[in-house]
């Protein structure tokens, strides 16, 4: 369960990525939407593996959970520090904090 919720945010979170990337006319340059879009399919595949691993019984969900919340996390404060530093609107600037905050939440859950 705490392994779905984390992929489902994860993909979310890769494909809004994917298209914050189509212009660097947002003020973002490309090379740190790059770089953020590849985190964001990096940690998506990682999720990917994890919830097999886990099905499988290779890994422990509490372990893995929090594995890949602290990356999440690390790619949600990539995300908004660059956000923050850039000309994308407010509203995309909201979803991410949104998305942080539903991070944070689950970060205290997992404790």
């Amino acid at each position: 369960m705490i392994i779905r919720s984390f992929l489902s945010l994860i993909i979310t979170a890769a494909v809004g990525f994917g298209v914050w990337n189509v212009t660097t006319d947002n003020g973002i340059s490309q090379s740190e939407a790059d770089r953020l879009q590849k985190q964001s399919v990096e940690l998506q595949q990682k999720a990917q593996q994890t919830a097999e691993d886990v099905r499988e019984g290779r890994v422990d969900a509490q372990e893995a959970a929090e594995d890949l919340q602290d990356d999440a996390l690390d790619l949600s404060n990539d995300a908004i520090d660059a956000a923050s530093d850039s000309n994308i609107p407010d509203a995309a600037k909201e979803q991410l904090e949104e998305a942080q905050e539903q991070l944070e939440a689950l970060d205290t859950d997992v404790d």
